[in-house]
């Protein structure tokens, strides 16, 4: 049993100088949680006010927390987090997902605190996940495109994904080597445009079979072996290129109808080993996802993102249709801890992989590194091992394992 003594809340900045919502949750016995969430979740509350942050403030979900969410919580008697989620979620939505969010994530934090515990043991518990802990394999963001980009290539995320059989250090050292080559060869041939939010790189190359081939030559470069020691994955986002039905990409003269897209897909896939392709597909396709995933999913992980929006309604009508066979989980896109649980949970009992994912305006925050171990993410997709949101995750991981290591 726990009790907030105190809870409130602040402005501050994300990694795109967006506003966002920092929350501090104190238990009467001392436990402090901190939290802070990131941009561009679903049913957030932003201010509207012209003159402060262009209308994208959060003094109203501020204020919501300090007044309504804190009177509503402090003093209660709670059990635990689904506890809490539960009164969370009988508040009006109008306050705010951003705010109820911190608030469950603050609490999280304080809980496990409060229980002495690492925060990745004690969203272990739970989550009733008893194989802890299991290093997820990182899907290195080095790439942009798509509404990321500049522009000029189509596809909207290219991955590098190191062995998983490595430790999770040997896999980061791998994509910062990959990463610092990979700036090297693009600056050889005069393509770097600039560093995208996730901290890939926005190269101005002329079609998405440039941006494959770079990176097998990036990893060649740096000593490993394309399709052995590392693979590539990609996210195509192709909401950005499906205009009226079809496929338009620059690699391909002429449109092309679904089913020639899965044919073009399955030629990359044969070419490059793919080991993931997110929202291969538009997110109003289903009979075409349930195609790819029937042809391609044996050998390669197709993630829902678009398609699913971390929802259950959504997950369970992927499921029954077969539409994917992984998730990626977005904490902000539902309103509390204990509804990713849920997610998750569903989504494994389908025999799906699970994917931690970050968002593009991002904190310091580095609950989703633990939340990623708590829950046995099999990957995390934390952007490119560069800029310090983004770094501040992986490093947390090395910790993580560091910290099973010497418990061995």
């Amino acid at each position: 049993m726990a009790k907030i003594s105190k809870l409130y809340a602040r402005e501050i900045l994300d990694s795109r100088a967006t506003p966002t919502i920092e929350v501090v949750c104190v238990l009467e016995d001392g436990s402090v949680g901190v939290s802070s969430v990131p941009s561009d979740g679903a049913r957030e509350l932003r201010d509207g006010d012209q003159n402060w942050y262009m209308g994208h403030g959060v003094q109203k979900a501020v204020v919501n927390v300090n007044q309504t969410i804190a009177s509503t919580l402090i003093g209660q008697n709670l059990e635990s987090v689904a506890g809490l989620d539960h009164l969370l979620l009988t508040l009006d939505p109008s306050l705010g997902s951003n705010a109820i969010l911190a608030v469950s994530i603050a609490f999280t934090k304080s809980m496990a605190s409060s229980a002495r515990l690492s925060l990745y043991k004690y969203i272990a518990q739970i989550a009733n996940n008893n194989q802890v802990p299991f290093m997820p394999t990182p899907l290195f963001n080095m790439i942009n495109g798509g509404k990321h980009g500049a522009g000029n290539l189509d596809f909207q995320e290219f991955w590098v994904i190191p062995n998983h059989l490595n430790s999770f250090a040997k896999a980061l050292e791998t994509g910062a080597v990959i990463y610092q080559n990979l700036k090297k060869l693009l600056a050889r041939r005069g393509a770097i445009h600039s560093v995208g939010d996730e901290g890939g790189f926005a190269p101005n190359l002329f079609t998405n079979l440039d941006a494959l081939e770079i990176l097998n030559e990036s990893i060649i470069q740096s000593g490993r072996k394309p399709s052995i020691d590392v693979e590539l994955g990609l996210d195509l986002a192709p909401n950005s290129f499906y205009k009226d039905g079809r496929y338009v990409i620059k690699d391909r003269s002429s449109p092309m109808e679904t089913g020639e897209f899965i044919d073009y897909l399955r030629d990359l896939n044969s070419q490059y080993h793919l080991r993931l392709l997110e929202d291969p597909l538009s997110d109003d396709d289903w009979k075409g996802w349930s195609a790819i995933t029937s042809e391609l999913g044996n050998s390669t992980t197709i993630v829902g993102d678009d398609l699913l929006v971390t929802n259950p309604e959504k997950v369970r009508r992927a499921i029954s249709e077969k539409a994917c066979n992984a998730i990626l989980v977005k904490l902000n896109e539902l309103s509390t801890v204990s509804e990713n649980l849920e997610v998750i949970k569903l989504s494994r009992d389908a025999g799906w992989k699970i994917i931690v994912s970050h968002r593009s305006g991002e904190t310091n925050d580095t609950f989703i590194a633990d939340f990623a171990i708590g829950v046995g993410a099999d990957y995390v997709k934390f952007g490119a091992p560069a800029r310090g949101e983004r770094v501040a995750k992986y490093n947390r991981l090395l910790a993580i394992e560091q910290e099973t290591l010497n418990h061995t």
